[in-house]
């Protein structure tokens, strides 16, 4: 008789489904891989949909500013994890991690977190003044986990010397895609994308997108008006749009947005289908300066065979070297060269690399996680 696998836990504190941001589309493409290797039951907020996934979503965190310190939250999970008795506990974040430690403590179940930022790190960036508590919230968490999975080598090494961990709980597990090689770019799709903006087919498309409620997202858009959008204009003329997506600003930045539609910038606001987009621009730019973790919009572009243009802070966690000539990156604060990599993009054929969905695609880092968490 086989012995039936135990399920992991997945303890999921923020809104996931649908996933719109990158730390969504991270957690939801990370755990409907998993889901596919192995028995997931994920808890989380409730304001998620529980459809359309691999795994088993149960929303039972109440969508509320001091859920990370509830009592009632604790209760909540260590009384589903002594019901589901799981072989482990994955928490995404490290800020449910104090009830997690005694959760795992109370129930002899490891726990693992999965990080998406060194978050300290992040905050002290944005000018906050309490990172140094976050700090040691962090560190405690970290700590005491099992294992941690880390989304880029270069967080990997930020930890290890932060939070001084040893090397042998940490873990590398980067932002995926759910392709396992180039998806085609459909003409008509591309068609109906431009004819909905009133764009030329003639042009050609430079696209930025993201949470534009996000302050990093909000000065890289600050970037492409005022620094970008004019050199652009001396350097290519005409013949040429600048797409911006992304939800989130004011009423007031919109109108002012939406002056500059003479000027070739084309404001799409939020867009439900984005990958849509993304396959409808001819190259992507990531003019970013702040704000911790992988910039996933490179990666899903990448995917998609789009070249990329990005800042060094941009770039920061993704493996170059499987990137090939479709991602160039400029050091930061460099736009002249910022532009002149973004025409010189518009002549780029290359394919992007087999080698980088073999590191990239959910389900190669999916199975590398059940490896280390079933070990």
């Amino acid at each position: 008789m086989i012995k039936k696998q135990k399920p992991i836990l997945s303890i999921v504190p923020a809104p996931l489904i649908p996933p719109v941001s990158g730390g969504q589309k991270h957690t939801y493409g990370m755990l409907d891989a998993l889901g596919k290797e192995i028995d997931v039951i994920s808890i989380t907020d409730t304001h998620s949909s529980t459809m359309g996934h691999s795994f088993q979503l149960l929303p039972l965190i109440e969508h509320k500013v001091k859920k990370y310190l509830s009592f009632a939250n604790y209760k909540l999970i260590l009384k589903m994890t002594k019901q589901l008795a799981p072989s482990a506990i994955l928490l995404e974040q490290p800020y449910m991690g104090w009830m997690i430690y005694i959760i795992s403590k109370k129930t002899k179940i490891p726990y693992f977190i999965h990080a998406h930022n060194i978050e300290f790190l992040r905050f002290k960036s944005l000018g906050n003044w309490w990172w140094p508590l976050l700090f040691l919230w962090e560190k405690f968490a970290l700590t005491h986990a099992k294992g941690v999975f880390f989304i880029s080598e270069e967080d990997h090494r930020l930890a290890l010397h932060h939070f001084k961990l040893t090397p042998e709980k940490c873990h590398v597990s980067p932002y995926g895609v759910p392709q396992k090689s180039p998806m085609p770019t459909s003409s008509q799709l591309v068609a109906e994308v431009r004819a909905r903006h009133n764009i030329s087919k003639e042009d050609k498309v430079f696209m930025f997108f993201g949470v534009l409620k996000y302050l990093p997202n909000i000065a890289a858009l600050e970037i492409i008006i005022s620094e970008i959008r004019p050199r652009l204009k001396e350097k290519l003329k005409k013949g040429y749009k600048i797409l911006i997506c992304g939800g989130g600003l004011s009423d007031e930045y919109i109108s002012e947005l939406k002056k500059l539609e003479d000027d070739q910038i084309v404001y799409a606001g939020f867009v439900h289908e984005i990958d849509e987009y993304t396959q409808s621009a001819d190259v992507i730019i990531n003019p970013i300066l702040s704000g911790g973790g992988v910039k996933t919009k490179v990666i899903e572009a990448l995917s998609y065979n789009k070249p990329v243009v990005s800042t060094a802070t941009g770039a920061l966690g993704i493996d170059i070297s499987v990137c090939g000539n479709l991602l160039q990156v400029v050091p930061d604060n460099d736009w002249d060269l910022f532009v002149d990599k973004m025409i010189t993009l518009l002549d780029e054929k290359e394919p992007i690399s087999p080698s980088f969905f073999n590191k990239y695609s959910w389900e190669a880092i999916a199975k590398d996680i059940k490896r280390i968490m079933q070990g």
